[in-house]
This record gives C-alpha cells, structure tokens and sequence, in this order.
C-alpha cells in the first residue's frame, strides 16, 4: 500500500505539471483540449514568460555558430559626453598636434632646398647701384663743382674767419658799390655770404680720415698765439678750373703768422698725400665773384674799385683789423673750431 500511494501521489503531481513531456494523454485532442481549459491568468503567465526568454536569448545569445548573431558580439554603449573642461583640452591637443604637423611639414619641405637658395636675399637697395649725382648749377647760383661728387668723399678746408660784428651792415654797403659799379660794364658780381681768409686748397677726405686729421691739426695749432690781421688793397683771383672769378682784399699785416700756421698745416695733410696750400700764394679776403673767367676785364676796373675801397676804409678806418683767436676746419657741414692760445 505505501508503494501504490506513492505511485498514486507521483501520478497526481503529473498531472498537475506543465511539462510538455508524456502526461498521460496520447491523443492530440485531449492535448489541445488541456491548452484550451486551461485559465487565462495561466496563458498570460505563459506568454509573459515566453517574452522573457525571448528577451533573454537576444540579450544572451548562445555561443552556438548556427545563430547569424551569435558570431558578432554586440557594440559597446557610447561613452558618456566629455565635460567642457575635457572637451577644452582635447581640443588644445588636437591644436598642438596640427602644429607639430605643420612644423615638420615645412622643415622637410625646406630639408630638401639647397644652402645657396635658403639665403636671405640682400635688399634690393644694396643690389643696385647709388644713384649717379648730376649737379644742377642753377640751383647754386650757376656755380660749377670743381671737383666731381663721389659718396663717402668730404670736401674740407682749414680757414680763418671773419666776424664783422657792429660793421656787419656798412661792409655790406661796401660790397654793393663795388658790385654796382662792375654793373656798370656789364659785369655782374655777386657778394660773398661767408667772409674768411682760406689757408688749405679744399681737400677731398674720407669719412675715417676726418677724426685722426682733427686730433693732428688741433695738436699743432693750438700751440699758436693769437693775433691781428690788417687789410689793405684789392686783388683778382681765378680757381684752377677758370670757373670761377673772384675780387679780394688782401692781407698786408700778419702773414708771417698765416705762414707759420700754413706750414703746420700742410706737414699734418702731408700724411695723407692731400695737396698743401699753393706756394706763392696769396692771402686774401674773397668780397664778391662771378661765374667763368673774367679776370681781365675785372682787373681793368681796378683803379675804380680802389678808388671806392680807401673811401670806405677812410670812414670805417676800424674794419681794416681783424683779431684772430681760433681757426675752423670744415669738412662737409661739420665744422671743428681749433682755438688759439691766449698770451698772458
């Protein structure tokens, strides 16, 4: 009896199961009839399990080869967004890394150009020629350039000059009777703006010449004393090229002093094979010129012009003297003042 109970409990539990294996029916009909009977709180609770282990098998896939998807696993999910702070700092690398690219970029583009062409190139300042100088004598009073303009040349004299000071107005008088009176016979003067008496020839010098020939000539000249010159007479000189004619008054007293001067001068240009002054020269204050050679006609006038000189001498007999503390040397417009000694 214990073994038939059991067999009867274990064929009551059989029936009550939901397994689809051999429950006691054999007929398709009592099969579908089971299905059909059964509550529909039961065939909701089938179905709802039927979606699960759909849902299971496509989040699960088996390993099997036979299923398409099981052979490709399923993407990873996106990553969440970067924060502003990220994105900022990509985007800084992205930066460098596209500057780094174009770094190496163009050093091998370069790597590849011969030395000779990755020279920089001189300006084109440099490559072509200083313009030639034409001098234009209309625009010096029709005076002609003795001597040719070249770049890095500095015409240079070594003078004494005259300061008029009070007579400044009565010599100007002066000089306008006597240029009137060349007017007269058609010979036109023009009055000289810088008064002085030249002890050089102008000197051509180059630029590194002019610091050293300074320090030689205020060396040499320094040591004279200073003096007085005395004027008197007039006189006609023509330049060496005849270009030019000039009407002078000389110096009669204190030319043994411009000689003395004069000779220290040339031994210091000496040295620099520059020409010393001319031997029988004579000097002289230049009051008025005119373009060309017109030395003969101007000499004729002479006696005239000598004439209105004592006059005017005879007024301002005060304007014959001229004291003589320092010399100039001029080169280009530089201008070194070389100061006399003063007796005691």
């Amino acid at each position: 009896m214990a073994t038939g109970g059991r067999g009867a409990l274990s064929l009551l539990q059989n029936y009550g199961s939901e397994s689809e294996g051999d429950s006691g029916y054999t007929s398709e009909d009592e099969k579908k009839r089971k299905t059909e009977s059964s509550s529909p709180h039961e065939r909701k609770k089938k179905k709802r399990r039927a979606e699960e282990d759909e849902e299971m098998a496509v989040d699960h896939p088996s390993s099997s080869s036979s299923s398409p998807s099981a052979s490709s696993p399923c993407p990873p999910p996106p990553p969440p967004p970067p924060s502003s702070s990220a994105l900022e700092t990509m985007m800084m690398e992205s930066h460098n890394l596209s500057l780094s690219q174009n770094h190496h970029l163009s050093m091998d583009a370069t790597s590849h150009i011969p030395p000779a062409t990755r020279t920089i190139p001189l300006p084109r300042e440099l490559l072509q020629g200083g313009e030639e100088h034409i001098d234009d004598p209309s625009q010096h009073q029709g005076r002609i350039r003795s001597i040719a303009h070249e770049r890095g040349n500095w015409a240079s004299i070594v003078y004494v000059p005259l300061h008029l000071g009070v007579f400044a107005a009565s010599f100007a008088s002066f000089i306008a009777s006597l240029v009137a009176a060349c007017q007269d016979y058609n010979l036109i003067l023009t009055p000289s703006s810088d008064l002085h008496i030249s002890l050089t020839r102008t000197l051509i010098l180059r630029l590194h010449w002019i610091q050293p020939l300074t320090e030689d000539l205020r060396a040499k000249l320094s040591k004279f004393s200073r003096f007085s010159l005395w004027l008197h007479g007039l006189s006609v000189y023509v330049n060496e090229e005849r270009t030019r004619t000039f009407l002078g008054i000389r110096v009669c007293h204190g030319r043994n002093e411009l000689d003395d001067i004069v000779s220290d001068i040339d031994s210091c240009i000496a040295e620099y094979r520059l020409p010393r002054f001319y031997k029988d020269g004579s000097y002289h204050v230049s009051v008025a010129w005119c373009t060309g050679d017109v030395s003969e006609s101007l000499r004729r006038l002479l006696p005239q012009l000598e004439n209105i000189c004592s006059q005017y001498f005879s007024v301002e007999s005060e304007m014959r003297t001229f004291n003589v503390d320092s010399l100039l040397f001029r080169t280009g417009n530089r201008i070194h003042t070389i100061h006399l000694k003063a007796d005691h």
